[in-house]
């Protein structure tokens, strides 16, 4: 009685589905490139076809001591056509297969980059990168080895059994009934191939998660001496890619032997059945040599299907991981990643003119609720907080009152659940990101080091900057005189874990002083620096907000008690707003966070 098909079914063949699109969407933009070369190889297996027969004429013509010069200029024809076409078949696969990966890398980049920030910061930055680098290649053997492969060997096979037909069909039905048990033989074991690799590259995908999770916390490991415990948990998912990688090598080797070895046997009975026709006056020496040839050459085929199986289902695995990453939503609706990877920016959006009024607010939130996942609470609830276009505003409270979730949504890395947040009036569901963020410069609160020079690090604010610009912004953080003592200066390359958290902080606040924004939000963007620096940093915020609006999310009080006005958050609400000595005054919580500054109030 045949099974009922289960949900589990279900979910199986939609997800080969949606591998195999995005496999052949991959593809598809190459597909001629691909045919060219599946031809092209076509072509050289007919030309390598005739070999045995020309072998045939040959001995034949030897016997009858006639002219063998016909049959070797026409061997020596075909050779070349072998060798022309395979060698333009190599370079026109192998230049796809590397602009495959190139266009998958490509659309991966902008997918991580470009996405909505809370997706991306859902999955591990470690298996991201893997599926960028490991899981893309394989997609170029898919190219190289996979596809054309079938059809090349498929030619070969038919190519054989048509001309072995021609030779004895009495021989050749024996032959294709041996073949046809092998190739069933292997149909069984090459699946488990594919499954196998998929597994491993899984297992990679959490290994790689592991390592790097355990590197960025390498100091608190050692501290803990929990040296033996994350090894442990790294190898724990390296074992399991191995094991898999065995089971896939086995499987493999088994589905190699068996087709090497059963057309080795095949061919040792076709010789003797083949000497006994011979003797029977059914079949010439020259006929039964080419006939044997042929039994040979099923063996090239067959192994290649065996390959080409191989090559296909990993190239899935591979697609399975890349679909799961292109998941992640693109932040600007009108931004596009077309089959063929053409990476299109989102045009610009023409905001509803209303007239600017100078004292309206810069940044308006109105009712705001929002939440990171559908699974977590609201992070910051029924929000109404307005920024002035010129001063600074501090916003602080206790661990978890909702701080940062403000300075997400000002930024657009996090969207409202409900109500409206507005810039100049204009709601930001009528701005592209980009319209949006050229107007901050913003300094988070563990702010990394961004690949490259001093130089590079500052330039992204403002791409025009000459080195006085530079140096001048470099001074207001007091981080002048050690830029200077670099070796390189401004060109001298940054490794972040070299620098302290308050020269990467330092750097940081340089790079948004110089994007001379209307909105510079800091969040935290001192906790690390003290004395001279702290106080030019202070410096230059005090100047910074009498021509723009200068956002702190404040931890250390200390730093904002002069700011024009402090709202207080607690529970993803704003509790209070007013001056420091007002504060001290009304609100019991700002109270107390004043009297207690060692607690922690990081949103």
């Amino acid at each position: 009685m045949p099974s009922t098909p289960t949900a589990d079914d279900a979910r199986a063949r939609t997800e080969s589905a949606r591998n195999w699109r995005t496999l052949m969407s991959f593809l598809h933009p190459y597909r001629w490139r691909i045919v060219a070369g599946a031809v092209l190889g076509i072509i050289a297996t007919v030309a390598g076809l005739w070999t045995p027969r020309i072998i045939e004429n040959v001995i034949e013509h030897l016997s009858a001591g006639t002219s063998v010069a016909p049959d070797v200029m026409l061997f020596g024809a075909l050779t070349l056509v072998y060798l022309v076409a395979m060698l333009l078949q190599w370079a026109t696969l192998g230049r796809t297969a590397e602009t495959v990966v190139y266009d998958v890398r490509k659309a991966l980049v902008a997918r991580f980059l470009r996405g909505r920030v809370t997706q991306v910061r859902e999955r591990s930055t470690a298996d991201l990168i893997a599926r960028t680098t490991a899981d893309a290649p394989l997609l170029q053997l898919t190219v190289g080895t996979g596809f054309v492969s079938f059809v090349t060997s498929i030619t070969g096979v038919v190519g054989s059994i048509v001309l072995m037909g021609v030779i004895d069909g009495l021989m050749l039905g024996i032959t294709l009934a041996a073949v046809a048990v092998l190739g069933l033989i292997m149909g069984l074991i090459m699946p488990k191939v594919g499954r196998e690799r998929a597994l491993a590259q899984e297992a990679v995908g959490r290994m790689s998660s592991e390592l790097d999770g355990s590197m960025r916390a390498l100091r608190t490991i050692k501290a803990l001496r929990a040296e033996d415990a994350r090894s442990e948990a790294v190898l724990a998912d390296a074992e399991k890619a191995r094991k898999h990688g065995v089971s896939a090598m086995w499987a493999e080797l088994i589905s190699y032997e068996t087709a090497f070895g059963g057309m080795q046997l095949i061919t040792v009975f076709m010789v003797a059945f083949g000497a006994w026709r011979v003797t029977e006056g059914h079949l010439s020496i020259a006929a039964l040599v080419a006939f044997i040839m042929y039994t040979q050459n099923f063996i090239v085929p067959l192994m290649e299907l065996a390959d080409g199986f191989s090559t296909i289902q990993s190239g899935l695995a591979a697609s399975k991981r890349i679909a799961e990453a292109q998941e992640i939503e693109l932040e600007e609706p009108g931004l596009a990643v077309e089959p063929g990877l053409v990476i299109e920016p989102g045009l610009a959006v023409e905001p509803v003119e209303t007239p600017l009024d100078a004292d309206a607010p810069v940044i308006e939130f109105e009712d705001v609720t929002a939440r990171y996942t559908p699974a977590e609470g609201d992070v910051v609830r029924n929000l109404d907080l307005a920024i002035p276009r010129r001063g600074h505003v501090a916003i602080v409270g206790p661990s978890g009152a909702g701080k940062s979730s403000v300075a997400s949504l000002a930024l657009r890395f996090l969207s409202p659940h409900s109500g409206t947040v507005r810039l100049d009036g204009v709601p930001y569901e009528q701005l592209t990101y980009a319209q949006v963020r050229e107007r901050f410069a913003y300094v988070e609160q563990e702010p990394p080091v961004l690949p490259g020079t001093v130089r590079d690090n500052l330039l992204p604010a403002k791409p025009a900057a000459d080195d006085a610009e530079l140096h001048e912004v470099l001074r207001a953080v007091e981080l002048a005189e050690d830029v200077a003592a670099l070796p390189d200066g401004l060109d001298t390359e940054l490794v972040g874990a070299t620098m302290t958290g308050g020269g990467r902080q330092r750097l940081a606040m340089a790079r948004a002083l110089l994007a001379e924004a209307d909105v510079l939000l800091l969040d935290d963007a001192t906790s690390q620096i003290g004395g001279r620096a702290e106080e030019a940093i202070n410096r230059a915020t005090r100047a910074a907000a009498e021509n723009a609006a200068v956002v702190t999310i404040a931890n250390r009080l200390s730093t904002v008690v002069g700011a024009d006005k402090i709202v207080v958050m607690d529970n993803g609400r704003v509790r209070a707003t007013g001056t420091h000595a007002e504060l001290l005054e009304t609100d019991d919580l700002y109270a107390g966070l004043v009297a207690t500054p060692h607690v922690e109030a990081a949103a």
